[in-house]
């Protein structure tokens, strides 16, 4: 798959992810979908960000194609009802904070969006 066994390790989370994510796609179809869109990657030198845009091109291909249901980050998340409160919070993936972050535009703090 790839040249480090922490990127391989990373890519198997992903797949791991996108099968919560995709239930209705089969683990093949998802594997083989990462698998393209990480071969985009082969001859980079510069590889840490690599699972990170993986995912990113999976999840958007994977969309495209069907469905996505929202799951837990964690599975403490599936067994706490949406009454009770939580006294710790929540620990989340940190591929998982990534996306979010870019998603929601925090780390580039919306640097031009509000009036002065």
């Amino acid at each position: 798959m790839s040249q480090k066994p922490d990127e391989d390790r990373a890519i198997d989370e992903v797949v791991s992810r996108l099968s919560e994510r995709f239930p209705t796609v089969s683990p093949e179809h998802i594997e083989a979908v990462v698998d393209e869109e990480l071969h985009k990657f082969d001859g980079g030198r510069v590889r840490d960000f690599v699972p990170v845009l993986v995912e990113r091109a999976a999840k958007k291909r994977l969309k495209a194609e069907g469905a996505a249901v929202d799951v837990p980050t964690d599975a403490a998340a599936a067994s706490v009802s949406a009454t009770e409160p939580v006294d710790e919070p929540l620990e989340l993936d940190p591929m998982e904070l990534e996306r979010r972050s870019r998603e929601s535009g925090l780390l580039l703090g919306d640097l031009g969006g509000g009036p002065n």
